[in-house]
């Protein structure tokens, strides 16, 4: 079974290189706990399988995101708490309260340079 590099996976997924490695390090895995990739060395190696569930859990995501219902959204912080303890209460809370903070903060105070001391003229 041949294994396909990340460059590979990115141009599979119409993607680049880049966002697939960034969007691999915010999900590592998939909901049922299976990395999507394999480490050897420095590389990251995949099978064809693999872009499938990546795929898969794109559009689990989406759909969740895009649900209007309660359950797609509880179904969203669920996958969400798979990754790195996401609290959706959580997030909910601070937004409000980001909402809630006067937008207005002080002016920002300059700085300045002390100058040189003038010769005297003795």
């Amino acid at each position: 079974m041949p294994l396909l590099s990340i460059k590979e996976v990115a141009a599979a997924l119409s993607v680049s290189p880049q966002w697939l490695k960034y969007w691999l390090v915010a999900n590592p895995i998939d909901a049922a706990g299976s990395p999507f990739y394999v480490r050897l060395g420095r590389s990251l190696k995949f099978e064809a399988k693999d872009v499938d569930r990546i795929l898969a859990h794109l559009r689990q995501l989406e759909a969740a995101r895009l649900g209007p219902s309660i359950k797609a959204k509880a179904r969203l912080a669920g996958l969400m708490s798979h990754l790195g303890g996401y609290d959706h209460l959580k997030a909910v809370r601070e937004a409000a309260e980001a909402r809630r903070r006067p937008k207005t903060e002080p002016p920002k105070r300059r700085v300045r340079l002390p100058r040189r001391p003038r010769p005297s003229s003795e």
